[in-house]
């Protein structure tokens, strides 16, 4: 991405979110319902690679099943499943310019 930090839009609370859970400060069952609740709020018009990775982790987050007895399908995650796939999406928002 050609902007600098200071043209980038704010994302900090999608990165702190991020970052609490990649800490274990928050629990996977927590992350969901805020993360989901964050991005189903947001209604800014983000460009496609910074709306590309948040959107990835909507689908992950929507895709958290926190009970084993419950995740029957191949695409449930489960609590390590979604870590890493934060994990991912904070290195991309990285590789975007959020350090």
């Amino acid at each position: 991405m050609s902007k600098q930090p200071d043209e980038l839009p704010d994302l900090s609370w999608y990165i702190h979110l991020i970052e609490e859970f990649i800490a274990d400060r928050m629990s996977a069952p927590d992350f969901q319902k805020a993360y989901l609740s964050a991005l189903k709020l947001e209604n800014r018009g983000l460009e496609v690679p910074i709306f590309d990775v948040l959107q990835r982790l909507f689908g992950d987050a929507d895709a958290y099943v926190a009970y084993p007895e419950l995740r029957t399908e191949p695409e449930d995650l489960d609590d390590e499943q979604l870590r890493e796939c934060a994990i991912r999406a904070r290195s991309e928002l990285r590789e975007l310019g959020y350090n």
